[in-house]
């Protein structure tokens, strides 16, 4: 890649392919609430556990972020999204022939969710390194376009298993993902990662000395893909756990919609309508929340809040309106606050940390967001197996936004107590380091007088 290609060039080519990853990526898993009712209605096996289907898979597709972002600096990103896509069709393809529902935990769940999870953090952290003036815009664009995919996805879902039946559908959705196979073919590595060079210069030092080094190597793998360093950032560290909740809040929403559509009588053709409608919300909020931000007008940080804020206040009124206009005008809400913010999280880790700890930094982005899916979908349909009602899961994913907004507003203050405990810690450590120089010069003393004591000189 050129310097030239940043912001111009082939920098499109990159955005435009990768925006084509994350329309199937991101559409397809979005997309599941229409698959989940109907799982509902052929397994009956209750809310929480046919919700463990979905969680796991998006665990998987965000969790693996710091492996597959890590592998593809060694061995390029297109090549570890080409093995996803097969690892995806291989999933897709196996939970056709399924005649369980816990056998779907493995097909639906591990494999094609591990075969996202090679493909997802890729698809976002390339497009940062081609973009620098236009990296808001660019990411929103990318996030923006998978609004589409949930958008459409719905309605194909269920055209599908209205003519081919569940099992036919997941074999048709099995070869439509396998397209972005073609589309990772197109993807061109950065030429300026840090660590791509130190990395070969330690895999020939291994070779050289395997017995010395491949405790130590497996090491700084493991620190590199994770970093645990970047958590002593207290803003990165705040921001992570602001993230977290709103995810958590998003992906329960995913799955209370459709259910509490279900569960009010109104059908499986309102059930797509609400689902699809989150996804059309998505598409105009992100770009334009992406374009707002790089006009600086307001901080990226209070743009998060006041979608959190939206977020949080909005689940209160649901158990109040069980009307389906209302339900339509909360799905557009929930795809324009709590799904809108998408476009600015790697911005504000790149705020935090910088571009050249995006990508590890990315990673932990997608293991604490995996973490968020794979917690708060089981929980929000076990809230209703309880209660017998969807009230107590509304209640659940605003209480969630709530304490991401506070989050936010507490990073001043963090980073005033932070500051100055490590002003502490450094000047104990000055102190510590003086104290160990005059014990040696001391000791170098005491030693000295003791040769001149014992070896005079004639």
């Amino acid at each position: 890649m050129k310097n030239s290609d940043v912001d111009h060039g082939y920098a499109w080519v990159v955005l435009f392919f990768c925006s084509v990853n994350y329309f199937i990526i991101a559409g397809g898993v979005k997309s599941f609430g229409v698959l989940y009712t109907e799982l509902l209605d052929r397994y009956d096996d209750g809310a929480g556990n046919t919700a463990w289907i979905s969680s796991v898979n998006s665990f998987l597709m965000m969790g693996l972020g710091p492996i597959s972002n890590y592998l593809g600096e060694i061995y390029t990103y297109r090549f570890i999204m080409v093995i996803g896509s097969i690892v995806n069709l291989i999933g897709y393809t196996a939970s056709a022939f399924v005649t369980r529902m816990e056998f779907l935990y493995i097909t639906y769940g591990i494999i094609s969710g591990t075969g996202y999870g090679l493909m997802f953090a890729p698809s976002t952290t390339i497009v940062s390194f081609y973009f620098e003036k236009r990296r808001s815009l660019a990411n929103g664009i990318v996030v923006s376009v998978s609004g589409i995919g949930a958008f459409l996805f719905p309605y194909l879902i269920r055209l599908l298993v209205d003519t081919y039946g569940l099992n036919g559908t997941f074999l048709i959705m099995g070869g439509i993902y396998f397209h972005t196979c073609a589309a990772s073919l197109f993807l061109i590595q950065p030429a300026h990662f840090p660590y791509q060079k130190k990395s070969a210069e330690n895999h020939a030092i291994m070779k050289r000395k395997p017995d010395i080094n491949v405790c130590s190597s497996f090491r700084k793998i493991l620190m590199r893909m994770f970093k645990p360093s970047l958590f002593r950032n207290p803003k990165f560290t705040i921001y992570l756990m602001a993230m977290f909740l709103q995810v958590a809040n998003f992906a329960s929403n995913g799955l209370i919609l459709p259910a509490q559509t279900r569960a009010l009588g109104f059908g499986k053709e309102s059930i797509t309508v609400a689902v699809s409608l989150v996804g059309a919300s998505e598409i105009f909020a992100r770009a334009f929340l992406g374009w707002f931000a790089d006009l600086n007008i307001v901080k990226r940080v209070h743009l998060f809040m006041m979608c959190s804020f939206v977020s949080g206040l909005t689940p209160f009124c649901m158990p109040f309106l069980p009307y389906l206009p209302a339900i339509y005008t909360y799905a557009v809400i929930v795809g324009s606050f709590s799904g809108s913010f998408w476009s600015l999280m790697g911005v504000l880790i790149i705020d935090c940390i910088g571009i050249k700890n995006y990508s590890p930094a990315f990673g932990l982005m997608s293991l604490i967001n995996a973490t968020a899916f794979c917690i708060s979908q089981p929980f929000s349909g076990w809230l209703d197996d309880t209660t017998g009602s969807w009230s107590a899961s509304y209640y659940f994913t605003g209480v969630l936004s709530i304490l991401s907004f506070l989050s936010c507003l507490m990073v001043p203050l963090v980073e005033r107590i932070w500051c100055f405990n490590f002003k502490e810690h450094d000047n104990n450590l000055e102190n510590h380091e003086v104290e160990i120089e005059e014990s040696i010069c001391l000791y170098k003393e005491n030693h000295t007088i003791h040769d001149l004591t014992n070896n005079p000189v004639s």
